[in-house]
């Protein structure tokens, strides 16, 4: 089915096009690479498996309170964080037209007391990130591809979070090069075992990282949580579980 184009703006940072496709609504960059999903009639359905990854970080995480999103895009996911969790959303993004894009065709509700926005860019030394985060979810891209985070905001990113803190990342393994080169980098604040999921529909991989090195201790912990959280959050974190490399034997239907 041919996507119809419902709204085409741009920025100084360039296009911002949202189209509507076989009832789905997408975000794209000027690009053929949709940076955000909605299906309307299944709003509790997150459309992107790597929506589903990057959230169970939520499930190894005791009590995730304040959730930091680095990179906003059509708002989706913190949509459903804030429709599905009762956490606060830091979220933070370079383009300020991003926001009523995310109203009008998201479906992200602006004035929502448990948002926080902040438009600003994360690679400046001057930036300063919301403090005091359980978790972080880095979804960042542009047209061009993946945006590799300066090594001071990667630190200050570290320094920002909670006691611990858990933190996901999305990555395009098209690029193994940046995949490794990010892997360095985040690994030199935060311990090198991360966990990683890789996606079954795509390129695309999420790694996530603490300070502490994982343990099967946090593994069990993390599968019993999902029993105390909202239906379409558990099941979105029930599908990744399987994804979850080389952890997947033995942790399928547990959840």
């Amino acid at each position: 089915m041919k996507a119809r184009l419902l709204e085409w703006q741009a920025d100084e940072h360039g296009p911002l096009e949202v189209y509507e496709q076989a009832d789905e609504i997408l975000l794209h960059f000027g690009n053929e690479t949709a940076q955000s999903a909605w299906r309307p009639d299944m709003p509790e359905h997150l459309s992107f498996a790597y929506y589903r990854a990057l959230i169970l970080s939520l499930a190894l995480h005791p009590a995730p309170d304040r959730i930091g999103m680095l990179g906003l895009g059509g708002g989706a996911m913190a949509k459903f964080l804030l429709e599905h969790t009762e956490s606060t959303i830091h979220a933070v993004d370079l383009r300020p037209a991003l926001a009523p894009l995310a109203s009008r065709h998201f479906g992200l509700d602006l004035d929502h007391p448990r948002l926080e926005l902040q438009f600003a860019d994360i690679c400046s030394p001057d930036w300063q990130p919301p403090r005091n985060l359980d978790v972080v979810l880095i979804d960042l891209f542009d047209e061009a591809g993946m945006v590799r985070l300066p090594d001071e905001a990667v630190g200050q990113i570290a320094d920002a979070m909670a006691p611990g803190g858990v933190l996901a990342i999305n990555l395009w393994r098209n690029n193994k090069s940046a995949v490794a080169s990010s892997q360095r980098q985040f690994s030199a604040y935060f311990h090198s075992n991360a966990l990683t999921s890789r996606m079954p529909d795509g390129l695309n991989t999420v790694m996530i990282y603490r300070r502490e090195a994982w343990q099967p201790a946090d593994l069990d912990a993390g599968l019993t949580r999902p029993a105390t959280v909202s239906r379409p959050l558990r099941m979105a974190q029930g599908e990744a579980w399987q994804w979850l490399q080389p952890l997947t034997k033995g942790l399928r239907h547990r959840w």
